[in-house]
């Protein structure tokens, strides 16, 4: 049985970086766990955050937006990025 992280994707981030690979942005992700929470500085500003893993293997996949500091930014909060490449796999 395949093994699900999202149902359905929520937004593509085109102006986003991820760390290694092309970000999505999703609403809905399920069969994770999260790190603690945490202030970074992206290019978009600064976010408090918490890093998102496989609730399996627990690999990093991306991070989630706990809280947005600017308003054009509030969109975000409670929704995930993840990497394309550690959501996807070829040939399958």
């Amino acid at each position: 049985m395949p093994w699900f992280l999202v149902n359905k994707m929520f937004f593509c981030c085109d102006n986003c970086i991820g760390r290694n690979d092309r970000p999505f942005l999703f609403s809905h992700v399920i069969n994770i766990v999260t790190g603690p929470k945490e202030d970074r500085h992206l290019l978009i500003g600064l976010h408090t955050v918490v890093d998102v893993y496989c609730g399996n293997c627990r690999e990093v996949l991306g991070w989630k937006y706990e809280r947005a500091y600017e308003a054009s930014q509030k969109y975000k909060e409670r929704k995930c990025i993840l990497e394309n490449s550690k959501i996807v796999k070829e040939n399958q």
